[in-house]
């Protein structure tokens, strides 16, 4: 009867300690995850008879907690990418699927490429967009 008693608090230490540690490892931010660009990007489209422009909301796929760090801090540096890649684009050319898909990729490329530089990890495994309008 006694190595019962003696057994059960180590066995329940165990399980404590077990349950204990999938949460803290459950905990790491929930990543992979994505992280919304806020508020929407909105630039000019090249339209010389009106102003024109261009509104896109995005979601940027990371990996890890380091990851979704890194994107924060730099997020100046993402906008300004974003900003500068997709103002000034013929309003025509940004309209079709298949067009805005070639710019995911290409936009995608090259925000991996700023984070390298910038972080020293390109840290964004992928970008969606949740909203893109041309006004």
């Amino acid at each position: 009867m006694k190595t019962r008693t003696y057994i059960l608090p180590p066995l329940l230490a165990m399980l404590l300690l077990f349950v204990t540690a999938q949460f803290a490892s459950a905990g790491d931010g929930d990543y992979p995850g994505y992280i919304a660009l806020e508020p929407a990007l909105v630039v000019n489209l090249d339209n010389p008879r009106r102003a024109q422009f261009l509104q896109i909301q995005a979601q940027f796929y990371v990996e890890t907690a380091a990851d979704a760090e890194r994107v924060q801090q730099h997020m100046p540096v993402i906008r300004d990418r974003m900003i500068t890649y997709f103002g000034g684009r013929d309003p025509d050319k940004v309209r079709g699927a298949q067009e805005r898909e070639r710019m995911r990729a290409e936009v995608l490329d090259h925000l991996r490429e700023a984070m390298e530089e910038t972080s020293g990890a390109p840290s964004i495994s992928n970008l969606y967009f949740t909203g893109f309008i041309v006004q």
